[in-house]
């Protein structure tokens, strides 16, 4: 039954035939990434094993590059989402040779290259930076309100039922975990602290959809709501982010809306020096209270949130080394050495070298440097306004940073990250966001492409 994931390639051929690729991304392709865990594949003897995201992006990607190659301007930032993905196959391929290097290029083709090429040259050439954004938000507070469940009664949905129908054997390995007694949310993202990602994510971007005026006053089928629609999902998305009881994410939401609000202040600049200036006075004291944290009196017994931050700190220690030993391209995903009880490397930054190298981690900060940078600037040069996608987009991306120190990035995540890199990168270069009129990319419609397959529909 697992095979029924090669049905993705039909719907993805369904998609492009049928609508333009940004289209196809926000109808078809959203909504497998975001609802189906990536960790069920179809296990194919003598192919590549794909997922559902991965079985729609096939299409889509090379459908995009027909409709769009010939408007793409080569950026930097291409260039490191190219050298990441391949750096990353290459070093498979020093360390374990062709056959699985061949796995891995397929992924990182279709779980790296591909969301980011179709979302940077598709999104706002066709300009549905609010369509994409809704979609987002309306699939994850659907998510998050399924979460509920999860959280009350510690059984997740979106991995058990289709183990058990489809894909038996696949995902046993993801357990809910628990904190302060309540379950931990990981919905269709197998990890408490990727869900966690994925909410602030969705909340963030809802947050620009609200202060744009892009809901609806109302819910359609509920009018009588006491709070407008767009308050109601940020509240949802709220709640959602909470029951991950991930605090990596927390912060790191914290520290994106620190710039997206400074963004939206009339004094952008004075709002941007106060904030760093504070961020900055506030490390010392908050350096010295964790490691404070962590010193663990004689005779008292660590708490367990005292034991996962000794957990990562002294991982780290002894990883770091290993790490360096094959600095360059790593030692492959599966056969780097394990310490004895620290096989999880709870940190993405350190995971990402020991397997493929200290150059791929450079990539991978110089990327996400390069693209803050670009927003900052990008928002800076816009009009000051309320609701600022590129400060949005920056917010995002902080977030991710941050909390990729206390996870590794995985699942779905990975695609949904760099869907939305070449989604920011599509904007800074694209011919920017008019306001609450739709969304529209300035001059757009004349080089949309017209959907192949299209009938004229005659009345009689």
């Amino acid at each position: 039954m697992h095979l029924i994931i090669w049905l993705g390639v039909v719907a993805g051929l369904m998609a492009v035939a049928r609508m333009p690729p940004g289209r196809a991304l926000i109808w078809m392709y959203v909504p497998v990434l975001l609802i189906v865990p990536d960790t069920f594949h179809a296990i194919t003897p003598g192919l590549p094993d794909p997922s559902a995201n991965v079985a729609v992006m096939i299409p889509l990607f090379f459908a995009t590059l027909a409709a769009y190659a010939r408007f793409w301007r080569p950026s930097p930032a291409d260039v490191l989402v190219i050298a990441i993905a391949s750096v990353m196959a290459w070093s498979e391929y020093l360390a374990a040779g062709y056959s699985e290097a061949q796995n891995l290029l397929s992924g990182t083709l279709f779980q790296i290259v591909a969301p980011y090429l179709v979302a940077r040259l598709a999104i706002d050439r066709e300009g549905l930076h609010v369509d994409m954004a809704k979609r987002v938000v309306v699939i994850m507070f659907a998510i998050a309100l399924i979460g509920l469940f999860e959280f009350k009664f510690g059984w997740n949905p979106f991995l058990t039922l289709p183990e058990r129908a489809l894909f038996p054997g696949q995902g046993l390995g993801w357990v809910t975990t628990f904190r302060h007694g309540f379950a931990r949310v990981a919905g269709p993202y197998a990890h408490c602290i990727l869900a966690g990602m994925m909410m602030i994510m969705a909340y963030r971007l809802n947050r620009w959809l609200e202060w744009g005026g892009h809901w609806e006053p109302t819910f359609r089928r509920f009018p009588n709501l006491p709070l407008s629609k767009g308050r109601i999902i940020t509240i949802v998305l709220l709640i959602g982010s909470i029951t991950t009881i991930a605090r990596g994410p927390w912060l790191g939401g914290l520290l994106g809306a620190l710039f997206v609000n400074a963004g939206r202040h009339p004094k952008r600049e004075k709002a941007f020096a106060i904030g760093l200036s504070a961020m900055a006075l506030l490390a010392v004291p908050a350096y010295m209270a964790f490691e404070a944290y962590l010193e663990v009196a004689p005779g008292i017994e660590a708490t367990l949130s005292q034991e996962t931050a000794m957990y990562r700190k002294v991982l780290f220690e002894k990883y770091y080394l290993i790490a360096l030993d094959h600095a360059w391209f790593g030692w492959g995903r599966n056969t780097w050495p394990k310490v004895a009880g620290m096989a999880s490397i709870d940190n993405y930054y350190l995971l990402l070298s020991l397997m493929h190298g200290v150059l791929t981690t450079a990539l991978l900060v110089g990327l996400i440097a390069w693209m803050s940078v670009r927003l900052y600037r990008k928002g800076m040069a816009e009009p000051a306004a309320e609701s600022s996608l590129a400060f949005t987009f920056l917010g995002i991306i902080l977030a991710f940073a941050v909390s990729m120190v206390t996870v590794y990035l995985g699942e779905n995540v990975v695609p949904a990250f760099f869907m939305l890199l070449g989604w920011a990168e599509g904007y800074i270069q694209g011919k920017g966001y008019q306001g609450i009129g739709g969304g529209k990319a300035a001059g757009s419609a004349a080089d949309t492409p017209k959907p192949p397959f299209r009938f004229r529909r005659v009345i009689r």
